[in-house]
């Protein structure tokens, strides 16, 4: 991947699309939020044509995607998907394209083919398993009628706050040089790159019928339960044994550790820095947010994150 080679002033804005006022605390060149469909995504979204990718791309039944609002454990739940659908980490060789980029293209990031050396989503003739940061209400339509697979992961509201706090300080098409307060009151305003948060989780938690909806919480907990659970969902039969393999070799530990899975390779490429704000997989804990939020900041925000809100469509 590649930081934006177009400043904003120079982006022909769509009449669909609405910019939305230049944040100084993103200080990476030519980075610019922008609204689409009631979502804010950004620059480098609408110059990579994501609208057009998105009305070309075609689901299948075979399809398994793994969807979640960023920073609320969609690695680990891909991983997790992986093992189970090929018992066994990787298929074949390790080696660079074993990565979860590889193995997950994200729905939509399609140009990343070109500048990953990656075969496109439409060319791909074996299952496909993909991620996507999109609404519920954005994805494909054919999607949702395809009889693919959906599985949504969410989390504590403020450990995702946190963690992406710290993520956009470390992507280098960010640079968020801002503090948590000012990242935390955008959070709730919905403007962060695929905000608004509530609505994000809502839209899947709404088609729950369909799509298979966990916890980052649960994750931590039991994740052999929720391993039996997506292996149910998948279709697929797994030992006893399998699952306590599955789990060993989800923990974090074990995937920080894992070059196939702690994006590393963001930092070889310069994607991302890792500096003060750790690596891609941070802490990996529940709970980080009591070192950021005050008692009373915490129950403001988990007033505002349980308060009903209008569905996108």
């Amino acid at each position: 991947m590649s930081e934006p080679a177009t400043a904003p002033e120079e982006i022909t804005i769509p009449e669909d699309w609405e910019p939305m006022p230049i944040d100084p605390n993103y200080t990476a060149p030519g980075f610019r939020l922008l609204k689409y469909c009631g979502v804010t995504l950004n620059n480098v979204h609408l110059q990579w044509g994501i609208t057009k990718s998105l009305e070309q791309f075609q689901g299948r039944r075979s399809d398994v995607i793994v969807a979640s609002f960023p920073k609320s454990g969609t690695t680990w739940l891909q991983e997790v998907v992986w093992r189970v659908t090929h018992h066994q980490p990787t298929a074949g060789e390790k080696g660079p394209k074993t990565c979860l980029e590889y193995r997950f293209p994200v729905l939509e990031s399609q140009p990343q083919e070109k500048l990953m050396d990656m075969v496109s989503l439409s060319d791909m003739t074996d299952q496909r398993f993909i991620k996507t940061h999109l609404h519920y209400h954005i994805l494909p339509e054919s999607v949702k009628t395809s009889g693919a697979k959906v599985l949504y992961v969410h989390r504590d509201a403020r450990d995702v706050c946190v963690s992406f706090y710290h993520f956009s300080r470390m992507l280098n098409i960010y640079k968020y040089r801002g503090s948590f307060a000012d990242f935390r009151d955008n959070f709730m305003r919905g403007e962060i790159v695929h905000g608004p948060y509530r609505e994000h989780v809502q839209g899947y938690l709404e088609h729950s019928d369909t799509v298979l909806c966990l916890t980052y919480e649960q994750m931590h907990q039991d994740r052999g339960s929720v391993v039996r659970k997506v292996a149910d969902f998948l279709g697929v039969s797994l030992s006893d044994a399998d699952v306590d393999d599955i789990v060993k070799n989800t923990s974090f530990e074990v995937m920080k550790a894992n070059p196939d899975t702690n994006f590393r390779q963001w930092e070889d490429s310069g994607l991302v820095s890792g500096t003060e704000e750790g690596t891609f997989m941070r802490k990996g804990v529940v709970g980080d947010w009591r070192n950021y939020f005050t008692e009373e900041e915490s129950e403001a925000f988990l007033k505002w994150r349980n308060e009903e809100v209008a569905p996108l469509n």
